[in-house]
């Protein structure tokens, strides 16, 4: 009998994948469980109009991502911070969601993760950020983090 599978069953196959078993193991186990489905002419139907669907929204994703790397080139972000004195630290740092933040001034929509960003930017000067943008697509961003020296009261 073939059966879509629901769920990732170990020795058998992953999450919708169609698979022939024996009737029994079937019927008294994964069609009762909920893991499986019997995979007959509609369901095999529908299974292949959502590869297809999916094939064509991820070449789109690619698509962006050329065209997002391609305009990320261009871009230098230049992010203000403040510290306390010349050659002393600074009173916060530069990290992805900031870099998110300040790229969506600039009309440039990023998620947190895709940013590859090992650990916070603290001191001024010029880095470059590595970005993941789909897999297979990667590229960096050139971060240049401007001092804004504080004024201490006394």
């Amino acid at each position: 009998m073939k059966v879509y599978l629901l769920k990732d069953v170990p020795s058998l196959g992953n999450k919708g994948e169609i698979k022939n078993v024996a009737d029994g193991y079937a019927i008294n186990y994964l069609l009762p469980k909920k893991i499986a489905l019997r995979a007959d002419l509609n369901i095999i139907k529908i299974i292949s109009e959502k590869k297809e669907q999916k094939i064509k929204t991820d070449q789109k994703q690619k698509e962006k991502a050329i065209q997002l790397t391609a305009r990320l080139k261009k871009i230098v972000l230049e992010v203000p911070l403040k510290f306390s004195e010349k050659g002393k630290g600074a009173y916060s740092s530069i990290n992805s969601k900031r870099i998110v933040k300040e790229l969506a001034s600039q009309d440039v929509h990023l998620l947190e993760n895709q940013i590859d960003l090992k650990k916070s930017l603290k001191k001024e000067g010029l880095y470059d950020v590595p970005l993941i943008l789909y897999p297979g697509i990667e590229t960096s961003l050139k971060v240049k983090i401007k001092a804004i020296l504080s004024e201490q009261k006394e």
